[in-house]
């Protein structure tokens, strides 16, 4: 028996020895401020010729449109500078479950419709728009050069199951006031002041993710998190106007 145990001991510090030899090699990031750091990832953004999105939200609903019947869930598209994107947004609604396709151009929007899957004009500021989450003036580009406080460095993280290459990235937090986030968002996050962090990849300070959390609600959903994931940088898709007849 203590053989046994003098074999077990032996084993059990071998392996945290090597946990530490491990987690010891692991490069270190440059340093870097929290505010640089906020500064670059906008740049890089607004420099970018585009780029593919995907949002999730978990949380009490926020509806498209004015009725309140029909709520968002997620979205994967693209983006193209200045002002085109498309994608393929999950809504829930009575009884229903589905996808619509949006497309922007500027500031014309149109969306298959849920019950015929053709393709309509929106009303101007209806529904969700992505492509205004990435304009310049107002999207998220801009909250980060002006509408963050409280900027402080993060433990930096590896998000293994990101869109991209396996790294360490850089990761910042910070409190963003609700108004543009608002604006920005359709009018789905905010308008009061929400929660920001942000993962940052090491020497192209490209954006990876962000995560807004907006204040507890009072209802039984629980916290509104929202987690926008955004990958190949650069790499375009083409997006026209849809065939309407």
């Amino acid at each position: 028996m203590m053989w046994f145990n003098r074999k077990k001991l032996f084993w059990m510090v071998l392996f945290f020895g090597l946990l530490l030899w491990v987690t010891a090699c692991q490069p270190a990031l440059p340093e870097i401020s929290a505010e640089e750091l906020v500064q670059r990832a906008a740049e890089r953004m607004r420099n970018s010729d585009g780029f593919q999105f995907t949002i999730e939200r978990d949380g009490a609903p926020a509806f498209l449109d004015a009725g309140e019947t029909l709520s968002f869930r997620r979205a994967r598209g693209a983006f193209v500078a200045p002002d085109r994107a498309l994608a393929t947004v999950r809504v829930i609604g009575p009884g229903i479950i589905t996808d619509v396709d949006v497309i922007s151009v500027a500031e014309i929007q149109w969306q298959t419709n849920v019950v015929t899957g053709d393709w309509e004009v929106l009303p101007p500021n209806w529904g969700f728009n992505p492509a205004v989450l990435f304009d310049d003036d107002i999207g998220i580009q801009a909250v980060l050069l002006a509408d963050l406080s409280q900027v402080a460095l993060a433990e930096s993280e590896n998000l293994a199951e990101s869109d991209g290459p396996d790294e360490l990235l850089y990761s910042v937090t910070a409190v963003a006031t609700g108004e543009n986030v608002y604006q920005m968002s359709g009018y789905l996050i905010g308008p009061e002041q929400v929660d920001i962090q942000l993962w940052i990849r090491p020497e192209t300070f490209e954006l990876v993710r962000i995560v807004v959390r907006e204040p507890e609600p009072d209802s039984e959903e629980g916290e509104s998190i929202w987690q926008v994931d955004i990958s190949h940088y650069d790499e375009l898709i083409d997006i026209q106007p849809p065939d309407i007849e």
